[in-house]
């Protein structure tokens, strides 16, 4: 993997500038199903960019009436036809298992110089379904922005939430250069770093980093006595704190990740496996060893 590093404001303009064709790119930039991430994104384009023009789609009248009042976007909708009309960017930021569905009915309302990206967790499924879709797969460019919180909604976004984290562009065999070097430059905008790998790649390493993680403290966080919890200190609440996130979401990211997060959990069972043997032989050296190996993984990781 090769990593681009964020531009700097003069430099991304300079890059959508010959992209585009324009003094000015992107223009106008949808997002479609806003929460943590999809306001993310707007703040963030929106801090760079202060004249572009954001529109959301909203998946009710009711979050249309709480998305216009909210003030990040300058017009918001509850049809797809009209939020992806005019647009140079479409940002698709619902849960992973509606993403390629909509992408597809974004293509078919977007211009055919409009770049569509999202910013899904998951990926190898969602750019296999668009490679079928002629109409939309040599725009469409797979990202993940490696960036969240357990907390959801447009009310936790941040205009900064992007800054030097890993944006992951997972394009398809479909996606044209330009298309690629388009998606470049708008996730730069964010501020984040761009990296570029496959899509089987991407979930294999975010099975290890993340979606086994996250299951591990949910674990951590039932296997308590209840008992036990009324003695919780802060060890403990870090360790299970990105339980909290939504189970909606987790379960959409497990049912579109299934086979590399079941391969993950194999090794985390294997690792448990281990950890016991040596607590039952009482073989204190390969205890003390086991917990110094993992301390100098996270410290390594903590300064890198």
């Amino acid at each position: 993997m090769v990593a681009v590093m964020p531009l700097a404001d003069n430099m991304t303009q300079q890059t959508s500038s010959k992209i585009s064709g324009t003094s000015k790119w992107p223009v106008r930039v949808a997002v479609i199903g806003v929460g943590l991430l999809g306001g993310s994104v707007a703040k963030a384009i929106r801090r760079r960019l202060p004249e572009v023009q954001l529109v959301a789609w909203a998946r009710s009248h009711q979050k249309k009436e709480e998305l216009s009042k909210e003030g990040t976007f300058d017009e918001v909708f509850d049809d797809i036809q009209e939020v992806a009309a005019d647009c140079d960017v479409a940002v698709v930021a619902s849960p992973v298992t509606h993403i390629a569905n909509l992408v597809s009915e974004i293509g078919r309302h977007s211009p055919p110089d409009c770049l569509v990206t999202d910013v899904g967790s998951t990926k190898l499924s969602i750019v296999e379904s668009i490679e079928k879709d002629s109409l939309v797969r040599s725009r469409f460019v797979a990202s993940h922005p490696i960036a969240g919180d357990e907390k959801t909604g447009i009310e936790h976004a941040q205009s900064d939430l992007f800054d030097q984290k890993w944006i992951i562009l997972t394009p398809g065999s479909h996606v044209a250069p330009k298309w690629l070097e388009k998606a470049r430059s708008f996730w730069s905008l964010t501020g984040g770093i761009v990296q570029e790998m496959s899509p089987k790649a991407h979930d294999t390493h975010l099975a290890a980093i993340s979606h086994v993680p996250h299951l591990v403290s949910s674990l951590v966080a039932k296997i308590a006595p209840a008992e036990a919890r009324t003695l919780a200190g802060s060890g403990w609440r870090d360790i299970t704190r990105v339980a909290a996130g939504d189970p909606g979401m987790w379960t959409a990211i497990c049912q579109e990740n299934r086979g590399a997060i079941s391969a993950e959990l194999n090794r985390v069972r294997q690792e448990l496996e281990q950890l016991q043997r040596i607590l039952d032989t009482g073989d204190d050296a390969k205890l003390q060893a086991w917990l110094t190996e993992a301390q100098n993984i996270k410290k390594h990781q903590t300064t890198s």
